[in-house]
């Protein structure tokens, strides 16, 4: 697989995973709590997979850049991702996502740079 290609497919990845979280996010935000969303319920499964073996390729892809996450181990993510599967969802758990949102958001923007030739870091 050439660079470009490999940076493509990475580029796809993590904007699937934005997508979902925004879409959570949004839900949770608009205060629809009554009953767990479908994107609620795939972000909740994801995000608890991070600590189970064998892993998805998205879990794979959030191991990898959540790893250097200050202040947060995979645990805390796996965590969250049950709070969000039990509807236990605060304003911290929103906090949280918007967090890992921003995370996703930086790589994606830095992994277009790269797919262009250049660097966002």
């Amino acid at each position: 697989m050439s660079t470009i290609g490999l940076y493509s497919t990475l580029y796809s990845r993590l904007s699937e995973c934005a997508e979902l979280l925004d879409q959570t996010l949004i839900q949770l935000k608009q205060n629809q709590y009554e009953k767990i969303s479908e994107q609620q319920q795939q972000l909740g499964n994801l995000l608890s997979s991070l600590t189970q073996s064998p892993k998805g390729i998205e879990a794979q892809l959030l191991v990898i850049l959540l790893q250097d996450s200050p202040n947060k181990s995979l645990t805390e993510w796996s965590r969250l991702g049950h709070k969000l599967l039990s509807n236990q969802v605060t304003s911290t758990e929103i906090t949280k996502l918007e967090s890992l949102a921003r995370i996703l958001e930086y790589e994606r923007a830095n992994t277009s740079a790269r797919m262009r030739g250049g660097n966002a870091s």
